[in-house]
């Protein structure tokens, strides 16, 4: 967990320890409160504002930044969330199939009884490129042009559930089946959420041919893409995915290493010297 500590002793300047209390120095209570909560809010800011990161982590990051008081003149903004501080302090490259051994979403191929796991992919939009690299406007375009894909109902299948895969017709559980994970209490398998949607169209390759200026890994990355609606009837906006498959034995999705960001570091010395005179200017008013 990531800590920043607002904390002020006055013990240094005054021998009344036991007097000061926020009834007797208001204003510095109030700075205190008002610094935490600014470092709260820029910690976040700063975090959804870098590029390069999943937004799943920066999402699950920022929304983990909370701050309290912890005393009359000390306040703790912390984040709690469990890949906060590789995010911090850099990390090694990671081959992202490891997941196969631990993730229970994982399904089997009915072909060759291969582990797998279907990964959904946000692509941003032209003007939105602080999180990632946003698609170019040719093909935003098109992907706008698209039916939508929903999801109108939720259910439950088993944990590597066989799965039969077809170009044509997407996935189905196959006919057979066997066993592969079981809960202990109940002994039956264990059972996983699972979207139904209805699927609208999609980006094949051949329209993506014919836009001018693309690369081809970039017709790769955006092939299949699907549009969904995420907002309403007097605001409309589209979320945009493509969906990959990770399969043990695949020769790629090993990350590459990141070196140290220094989010939290960079947010505490930019509000440091704020703070110090706050704190000064909170204390003159009161003492006058």
């Amino acid at each position: 967990m990531i800590r920043f500590k607002v904390n002020l002793d006055l013990g240094h300047v005054m021998d009344i320890k036991g007097a000061i209390t926020k009834e007797v120095f208001p204003l510095l209570n109030q700075a205190v409160r008002a610094i935490a909560f600014q470092m709260h809010e820029n910690w976040k800011e700063a975090v959804l504002k870098q590029s390069g990161i999943w937004s799943g982590e920066k999402d699950a990051y920022a929304e983990s930044i909370k701050w309290h008081m912890t005393g009359d003149f000390s306040a703790v903004v912390e984040a709690s969330y469990d890949q906060a501080s590789e995010i911090e302090s850099g990390r090694p490259g990671r081959d992202l199939k490891k997941m196969l051994d631990t993730s229970p979403k994982v399904r089997r191929s009915a072909k060759n009884g291969k582990r797998f796991l279907v990964i959904p992919m946000r692509h941003n939009t032209p003007g939105h490129g602080a999180h990632s690299k946003p698609m170019p406007p040719s093909v935003h375009a098109m992907a706008k042009a698209l039916s939508p894909t929903t999801v109108i109902g939720r259910t439950e299948r088993p944990a590597g559930q066989i799965t039969s895969m077809s170009p044509g017709s997407g996935m189905a559980p196959a006919a057979g089946q066997s066993a592969f994970l079981s809960s202990p209490a109940s002994r039956n398998a264990t059972m996983v959420n699972k979207n139904i949607y209805a699927w609208g169209q999609r980006l094949r390759g051949k329209d993506l041919k014919g836009v001018e200026g693309l690369t081809a890994e970039e017709r790769r990355r955006f092939k299949g893409m699907v549009r969904f609606d995420t907002g309403t009837p007097n605001a409309p906006s589209s979320a945009f995915l493509t969906f990959r498959i990770i399969m043990e034995g695949q020769a790629g999705w090993v990350t590459k290493p990141e070196g140290a960001r220094n989010i939290a570091q960079q947010v505490e010395q930019e509000m440091r010297p704020l703070a110090e005179k706050a704190f000064q200017e909170a204390v003159k008013r009161t003492l006058g």
